[in-house]
């Protein structure tokens, strides 16, 4: 087996571009690259390399002006050689066999000590524990158990209104209905006391807070097209978290008073970061199935006033 010569020659910049095509200037044929000083080919390459080795003295059979091509090229040896040389071919650009051995040892070195550094830097790296791995687990199925990516049941929500006038009046008393609903909903099937559910009942119930002065007017109801639609989704988007919230280890081992406030105070940031799920930067909006319930920012402002988006976000 022949030893791998590696070319030592110096090549410019804009001849190692890729929209320029690397043809061999012996033969014709595709080239791979500089080799003793010239665009060449594996094949002519090796021949040449050979033949400077082997001190070979070849004869052209005609009349020494033979045209080398990818087909022929083996056809006339002397004219071959011949035309490796005018094109700049070196031979003294061939490294000794002793020469190309260092070489591949010091190739072989520089990669066995970047797979050296690689292994170490792996093992660096921070691990999760047997424990903490579990957790994420079981995070991620409760997700999973808790979060339909086919938005099946927003079918049941009342329906979207983008345009027309909605009381405000009807829709608070629509919101306050839904949320109500959601509190009974989450607890029917909990150990939890009546007075858990009361409690939770008043989180829920967080849009009569913001309500509104007597001198609104009736006008501004149609600000409000979106209230009944958004009250069904954040009521639903709560029971979601609760049951979430359920399977998180040790949760239900905690104090009534203790879930309460828990819940109270991060479950409005568990539902934007699910929501993130269903999120398109391209057109900042959140698709959740069909075009009814694709939803931009301007779909919330028609479910609330000012003042409550404000204190909510």
């Amino acid at each position: 087996m022949e030893p791998t010569v590696v070319s030592t020659s110096t090549v410019a910049a804009d001849e190692f571009d890729r929209n320029v095509p690397r043809i061999c200037g012996v033969c014709g044929d595709k080239a791979t690259g500089f080799h003793f000083n010239a665009m060449t080919c594996e094949g002519c390459k090796g021949f040449f390399r050979r033949s400077m080795k082997r001190k070979a003295t070849f004869t052209c059979p005609f009349n020494g002006s033979c045209t080398i091509t990818k087909d022929n090229r083996r056809h006339c040896q002397a004219c071959r050689l011949k035309r490796c040389v005018d094109i700049g071919m070196m031979k003294e650009f061939i490294l000794t066999d002793e020469e190309v051995q260092r070489k591949k040892d010091l190739i072989q070195r520089r990669k066995d000590e970047e797979a050296q550094r690689e292994a170490e830097k792996e093992a660096r790296r921070p691990r999760l524990t047997e424990e903490q791995s579990q957790i994420i687990a079981t995070l991620v199925e409760a997700h999973h158990k808790t979060y339909d990516d086919s938005y099946s049941d927003f079918g049941q929500f009342r329906p979207p209104v983008r345009e027309g006038p909605v009381t405000r009046s009807a829709s608070r008393a629509a919101s306050l209905h839904s949320l109500s609903d959601a509190s009974s909903d989450s607890f029917s099937h909990s150990p939890e006391s009546v007075d858990t559910k009361m409690t939770f009942n008043n989180l829920l119930m967080m849009y009569q807070d913001q309500g509104s002065s007597p001198d609104s007017s009736e006008e501004e109801g149609s600000s409000f097209s979106m209230l009944p639609h958004l009250a069904d989704l954040v009521s639903y988007s709560i029971q979601k978290v609760i049951g979430f919230a359920k399977m998180i280890p040790g949760f239900r081992e905690l104090t009534a008073e203790d879930q309460i406030a828990l819940l109270k105070s991060s479950a409005i940031e568990v539902i934007m970061l699910r929501s993130n799920q269903s999120f398109n930067l391209e057109d900042m909006s959140w698709s959740c199935g069909g075009p009814d319930f694709k939803y931009q920012i301007s779909d919330v402002t028609k479910g609330q006033s000012k003042h409550h988006f404000a204190v909510s976000y």
